[in-house]
């Protein structure tokens, strides 16, 4: 059974749900405007505009069939994966070892990640971009291992799925923050429920190791904090719901102060912009954490919509995310069954993160994105056997 357009529809009423439930029953400053829950839903719309639109032509997948691909072509995808996320773990051992071979007068760990957060709040490059750029390459190595995980349930895939989500956490370790993890999370919870619904298995052991692999999600946090008494470690779940639910709050806030639309994409395609500034000094780099802070919780994230709200308008918000989803089809299904699972896996992640931002403003996510689409071209010419 392949996703359909009630799919994004589903994330968005729920999550809608939840911020509802949080504001009724929770001290939340601010409110949530129907203004706000509209342009919110915008980029969801747009999604499943773009899924119904193609539903007779081209399909998306989580689930893979016996036998239904090019041998050859199996082997193609089990040696990349392999090589992906083998590369990504040498990435990071090596970015680890600059990192402390330069940062070599910090007494403590807190002390040790605050330094990284600021670091990366301060565009300062404690590893040089040529290791940064190929780093955040392991947010595809992560969806190729779980979709080898869901094509083959054996002891080799599930070593190079463990194996590509510790890279992602070493990952967010090098800027103290948590976005690869939550990625992680969002996927591996919209495949439980899938699973659920769908394939009829029971997600409470799924949800279990889940709920495991969110602590490390947190962790980052932790560590800059330095939360210790039991009084504050309240308060870091106190700010674990706020930063889940909280976001179409800022969002009805940012739309009171919204300024004229650029047109040009700089906020919604800030990973370009940020190459580009490396090529033309005439090009200011900037950053998502340069973006205006809220005025309700200090944070500078405004859902899927925000950025591309300040790019394209409301129009934005429709179309956009509506080429997307067409681009990720397109690319998933030209190729074989396996990579197909990969750019659902990373499509699903990227609707359910749009409850805190739209992914692809950080370098990472984008050009993952790009290489799961060269790799699906590399595919389809080498194989020629689209699904």
């Amino acid at each position: 059974m392949p996703l359909d357009w009630k799919f994004p529809l589903a994330v968005s009423t729920i999550y809608i749900s939840l911020c509802l439930l949080y504001d009724t029953f929770f001290n939340v400053p601010g409110s949530i405007s129907w203004q706000a829950l509209f342009v919110y839903s915008l980029p969801y719309f747009g999604s499943a505009l773009a899924l119904y639109s193609s539903r007779n032509i081209r399909r998306i997948f989580l689930d893979t069939e016996k036998c239904s691909d090019n041998k050859n072509s199996n082997i193609f995808f089990q040696k990349v994966t392999a090589i992906s996320v083998s590369l990504s773990f040498i990435l990071q051992l090596i970015s680890w070892s600059y990192i402390f071979n330069k940062v070599d007068s910090i007494n403590s760990l807190k002390e040790f990640f605050m330094y990284l957060r600021e670091a990366s709040l301060e565009l300062l490059n404690i590893v040089p971009p040529v290791l940064t750029y190929p780093n955040g390459l392991c947010f595809a190595a992560f969806c190729l291992a779980f979709s080898g995980y869901r094509v083959r349930r054996k002891i080799r895939s599930l070593f190079f799925l463990s194996v590509s989500i510790l890279n992602v956490f070493l990952n967010d370790l090098q800027t103290s923050g948590r976005a690869g993890m939550a990625f992680v999370v969002f996927i591996l919870l919209a495949t439980a429920v899938w699973d659920w619904r769908v394939n009829g298995r029971n997600p409470f052991g799924f949800l279990i190791s889940i709920f495991g692999i969110s602590i490390f999600t947190q962790l980052p946090k932790v560590l800059r904090s330095g939360y210790q008494p039991l009084e504050q470690k309240f308060v870091l779940f106190d700010q674990v719901m706020r930063y889940c639910f909280s976001y179409l709050n800022t969002l009805t806030e940012l739309l009171t102060r919204l300024p004229e639309p650029n047109w040009i994409g700089q906020r919604t395609f800030l990973p370009i912009y940020n190459l580009a500034s490396r090529i033309n000094p005439n090009i200011l780099r900037s950053a998502i954490h340069n973006v205006e802070r809220s005025n309700i919780w200090g944070y500078n994230n405004y859902t899927i919509s925000g950025e591309i709200l300040r790019d394209f308008s409301y129009i934005g918000c429709l179309l956009i995310p509506f080429l997307i989803t067409l681009l990720m089809v397109y690319f998933a299904s030209i190729s074989s069954r396996p990579i197909n699972i990969t750019i659902t896996l990373f499509y699903s992640g990227w609707l359910v993160y749009g409850a805190i931002t739209n992914i692809f403003m950080m370098g990472g996510f984008f050009f993952s994105i790009v290489f799961i689409f060269a790799l699906a071209s590399l595919d389809h010419s080498l194989f020629r056997k689209p699904l």
